[in-house]
């Protein structure tokens, strides 16, 4: 994994974490010193979520991001094509898409 320094510092009341990506590649994560223990690992790792999901090089609306740092689990193709970013709310539309790209691709998915 990258490199994450993690700081407590008081943020506002609204503010439960936030991570900053530096020019390295490594990642600094705040979190709100003003929260319980517990809440405090929890926001720790929603952050670490973001981070593991590559929620920073993603062209993905934020709402479906928080979705799945908090665990949702949503179907995105995180290394598509250049200029391609597909984001799927259900299997279902996820295999319509792949039925699609396979018929313009001329592949039989009936033989996958």
């Amino acid at each position: 994994m990258t490199d994450t320094f993690v700081r407590l510092v008081p943020l506002p009341a609204k503010v439960e974490g936030v991570t900053l990506p530096n020019d390295d590649g490594s990642f600094d994560i705040y979190i709100n010193a003003r929260l319980s223990p517990a809440r405090q690992q929890e926001t720790l790792e929603h952050e670490l979520r973001h981070i593991r999901h590559e929620h920073f090089y993603l062209d993905m609306p934020i709402d479906r991001m928080e979705r799945q740092a908090d665990g949702e689990a949503l179907n995105v193709v995180l290394h598509p094509p250049a200029g391609m970013i597909p984001c799927f709310d259900s299997e279902e539309a996820l295999a319509r898409w792949l039925s699609a790209l396979c018929t313009q691709l001329g592949i039989d998915l009936s033989a996958l």
